[in-house]
């Protein structure tokens, strides 16, 4: 049987209401993913060899873009448009900035932010990962094309 987020037992599609609350993607244990690198709680890490900005664009940018080099990935991510979600304060179908794809989640001064990414880039001994803005959500004929 399934419990709602709000506690409501063997809930079911009938029941009325939904069974996870809209951002509840945010809320999974990272230690239930089944991919996830065994050291990945370890104090020196993991390699890293790519990141990826997920965007929400039904149409307009491409599924996968990949960055020329690191701060061009910078420039990408803190570029992001991005359609409304529930996690951001306006309905849906509004196409709003969405740096990092952290827009709504910002609660300090993004120009800091920003260097700190950057500053990645200052650093020779670094291997920097690729960077990739990948569109979650591109529809061709109202189907998503991935």
């Amino acid at each position: 049987s399934v419990t709602s987020w709000l506690g409501q037992e063997n809930w079911t599609k009938e029941s009325g209401k939904p069974s996870s609350h809209p951002n509840s993607r945010f809320c999974t244990p990272s230690g239930q993913c089944p991919v996830i690198d065994p050291a990945w709680e370890e104090p020196a890490g993991v390699p890293i060899s790519a990141i990826l900005f997920g965007g929400r664009r039904p149409t307009t940018m491409p599924l996968v873009m990949e960055a020329l080099n690191w701060n061009h990935g910078v420039y990408m991510g803190a570029a992001m448009r991005s359609e409304a979600t529930a996690a951001a304060e306006h309905g849906g179908k509004v196409i709003m900035h969405d740096p990092f794809a952290m827009r709504p989640f910002f609660g300090y001064n993004f120009g800091e932010y920003l260097n700190h990414w950057l500053s990645f880039g200052k650093q020779d001994d670094l291997k920097l990962p690729q960077i990739f803005h990948v569109n979650w959500f591109r529809k061709e004929g109202g189907k998503f094309i991935w």
